[in-house]
């Protein structure tokens, strides 16, 4: 109960959370000139302000650095190469070390900017390494290819839209030298055009479907499913600032849940600061009082279940050979699976809660709906990363 009410106390700092989160989270690489969108595409994926953005990258290597979403348990990483297109510029030496931390490759150009040839020479030493890999072409700042005082033509009709020759111009040229690239891997082309709303252009995020469809479509099965799961409809936009939290911390607690024993401490803990955060997020503080109506909401079957699991997923750890391997693994991804349903649920008590309604209506219907949900995606998780191995 003091990891909920008061998570100072927990035998658990928050670095460490942080750091189990980190090594599980898949990495993005944006690979772009400077102001070429980059930015722009991290907060239309997060919902971040670009303020947080900028603040929130660190440095990682000599050439590049790097945004965790969220920071206090990363599900997604986003990786940017510094130094593109100036003087001195590129990732140099720090190449191979790049190449290594990231999943997928995104490249960000300015349809109007056809000086591209940094990154394609960036890009044809990282296909030499990987001819499999994809690469999708993210064509950013559509607007100005405009004439003056034009608004978006609808999306599906960008191609061929009448007064947008130069733009199509551009964008075809820029498109052909990045299919030019060695490797066997596709390069598939998205236009989009990320403004603020202070920039008259409607729909402010233009394409923004279009680029989420082309990821999911061209990443490895982890990544896709994190993007996936970050993508899932919700009326309610604490329940979407909740969710890249739920995803964090539950691949958080299946890494810890890997090693015999640790589990039974530290799985528990980051469930409790987990729930303390979703607290936060809601703007309703835990107590005792309404942490027991949460739990007792859950049902009786559901926690003696969490218990009787929990317990057992310990004991098969300690079984020489099948512990270290195949029960490791399912500990992990049952625990995935029970701190993704316990923080849906959760969000459904809070909610309520925050509206003045029944709070626990309702409770034990999530948790058993998200935990389906979780099941699947911790089996894909799996897949993906037996896939790599």
């Amino acid at each position: 109960m003091d990891a909920v009410i008061r998570p100072e106390r927990a035998d658990l700092d928050q670095a460490e959370i942080a750091r189990q989160a980190r090594e599980q989270a898949p990495v993005l690489w944006l690979l772009g000139k400077v102001q070429s969108g980059k930015t722009s595409i991290v907060g239309a994926i997060t919902g971040d302000s670009a303020a947080a953005i900028g603040e929130g990258f660190r440095s990682c290597t000599r050439s590049a650095r790097v945004y965790d979403y969220p920071a206090e348990a990363p599900v997604l990483r986003f990786l940017d190469t510094r130094g593109l297109g100036e003087v001195g510029g590129g990732p140099g030496d720090d190449l191979a070390r790049l190449t290594e931390r990231a999943h997928m490759v995104v490249a960000v150009a300015r349809a109007m900017d056809l000086h591209q040839d940094e990154v394609l020479e960036t890009l044809r030493a990282v296909r030499r390494r990987h001819p499999d890999w994809p690469v999708l072409l993210v064509q950013t700042c559509l607007h100005e290819g405009y004439p003056d005082d034009r608004d978006h033509p609808p999306y599906p009709a960008l191609d061929a839209a009448p007064g947008l020759e130069d733009l199509a111009r551009c964008r075809r040229q820029q498109a052909d030298a990045f299919r030019a690239l060695p490797g066997k891997g596709p390069v598939v082309v998205v236009p989009v055009d990320l403004t603020l709303p202070d920039e008259d252009y409607t729909p402010v995020f233009y394409g923004l479907p279009a680029l989420l469809d082309a990821l999911e479509a061209q990443a490895p099965g982890r990544l896709a499913a994190i993007l996936q799961a970050l993508r899932r409809p919700a009326d309610d936009p604490r329940a979407r600032r909740a969710r890249p939290h739920i995803l964090g911390y539950a691949s958080a607690a299946a890494a810890s849940d890997v090693v015999p024993v640790l589990g039974v401490v530290s799985v528990p803990a980051m469930q409790g600061k987990l729930l303390h955060s979703l607290g936060r997020i809601y703007g309703v503080p835990w107590d005792a009082g309404s942490l027991r109506a949460f739990t007792a909401a859950l049902g009786s079957g559901t926690l003696a279940g969490l218990g009787l699991s929990h317990g057992a997923r310990q004991l098969g750890k300690l079984i020489p050979g099948y512990g270290q391997t195949a029960g490791a693994a399912a500990a992990a991804a049952a625990t995935f699976a029970v701190t993704y349903a316990l923080g849906i649920a959760a969000c459904t008590y809070l909610s309520r809660t925050r509206d003045g309604r029944d709070a626990t209506e309702g409770v034990e219907a999530a948790y058993r709906q998200a935990l389906r949900e979780a099941l699947d995606l911790a089996r894909r998780r799996a897949e993906s990363r037996g896939a790599a191995e």
